[in-house]
C-alpha cells in the first residue's frame, strides 16, 4: 500500500513538472518533453523500481522523481573498448540524437548505445568539436524498438548563456548551491549517481572555457552523463572532476561539467559542418 501512495504522489508531480510554465528569460528557456505519451507508462516504470528509494539518502527523496526521468536521458556509449556515457538531446521522426564526451567519441568511429531498459544499437559518430569535449552521436529510429522509443525521454537543457560575467551571476543567483543530481550510465561497476550542490561556474583552461562546478561524486564512465536540477532541467554535460591527491581510488568530490547552451550550440556547429 505505501508503495501505491508513493507512485500516486510520483506521478502526479512528474505530470506537474512537464506542465512547468515557460518564463520569459533565458535561464528558464526549456525545451518541451518529446513523447509526452510516454508519461502514461511512468507508474508501472517507478513501480518496478521503488528499490531506488533505498539508493537515495535519507532527507532527499523529492530527488527520487528526477532521479526516474533523467536515467531515461543517460545511455552507455561504448566504442572500441572504452565505455562512458551520453545524453539523449533531441528525438525526432527520423532520429535519436546523443550528446556525449569528445575523449570517449575519439577512440574510434562508431559507437554501441545502451538504453535505460538494456537495449542497445549501433550509433555513428556525427562529429566532435573543435573546440570543447562535446561528441555528437546519432541513431536511426529503425534501429531501435517502439518499446524504447515509448520509454526514453530527450533531456530538457536550460540554455543560459555564460560568456558574460553578468550572464554567469544572473546563473548563480538562480542555482547557488541548489541542489542536483548528477547521473552517468550503469557500467556495471557501483553507483552510477550521486546527490549534492552546485557551488559556482569557473574557468578551466583544460576545458578551454566556463565549466560548472558540483560538490558531487563522479568516477570514471561518468563523463558524458548529466547534471539536473530539483525540477529534471539538465545543467551540464559531465566531463571530468578534481581527484584529491591522496585519493586511493581515481573518484571526484567536485566534478565540472559543461553548461548546457554550449553542448546546443556545438550540435548546430556539427549539424552545419555535415549538411
Amino acid at each position: 500500500m505505501k508503495k501505491l501512495f508513493y507512485s500516486i504522489i510520483l506521478v502526479c508531480a512528474i505530470f506537474a513538472m512537464c506542465f512547468i510554465t515557460h518564463k520569459t528569460n533565458d535561464i528558464d528557456y526549456i525545451k518541451s518533453w518529446h513523447h509526452q505519451s510516454a508519461l502514461l507508462s511512468i507508474a508501472d516504470a517507478i513501480e518496478k523500481h521503488l528499490v531506488d528509494w533505498n539508493e537515495v539518502r535519507a532527507g532527499e527523496k523529492e530527488m527520487q522523481i528526477v532521479y526516474q526521468l533523467a536515467k531515461r536521458s543517460i545511455v552507455k556509449v561504448a566504442v572500441g573498448d572504452a565505455a562512458g556515457s551520453g545524453v539523449i538531446w533531441n528525438i525526432d521522426d527520423d532520429q535519436i540524437i546523443i550528446a556525449a564526451s569528445k575523449h570517449l567519441l575519439m577512440k574510434g568511429m562508431a559507437a554501441e548505445v545502451t538504453f535505460c531498459n538494456r537495449e542497445t544499437a549501433n550509433a555513428i559518430i556525427l562529429g566532435v568539436s573543435k573546440q570543447y569535449d562535446i561528441g555528437i552521436l546519432s541513431i536511426k529510429n529503425t534501429e531501435v524498438s517502439q518499446k524504447a522509443l515509448r520509454e526514453i525521454y530527450e533531456a530538457v537543457p536550460i540554455l543560459a548563456c555564460m560568456d558574460v560575467d553578468w550572464d554567469r551571476e544572473r546563473f548563480l543567483k538562480e542555482y547557488a548551491e541548489s541542489d542536483v543530481l548528477q547521473i552517468g550510465a550503469d557500467l556495471g561497476s557501483g553507483t552510477n549517481f550521486s546527490i549534492g550542490q552546485l557551488t559556482g561556474i569557473s574557468f578551466e583552461p583544460l576545458f578551454y572555457t566556463y565549466v560548472l562546478e558540483t560538490a558531487c561524486y563522479s568516477k570514471a564512465g561518468m563523463s558524458g552523463g548529466g547534471v539536473f536540477d530539483k525540477n529534471g532541467r539538465f545543467l551540464g554535460l559531465i566531463s571530468g572532476g578534481d581527484v584529491p591527491e591522496e585519493a586511493s581510488v581515481r573518484e571526484a568530490e567536485t566534478t565540472y561539467s559543461i553548461p548546457a547552451w554550449l553542448v546546443e550550440q556545438e550540435y548546430g556547429i556539427i549539424l552545419a559542418d555535415i549538411y
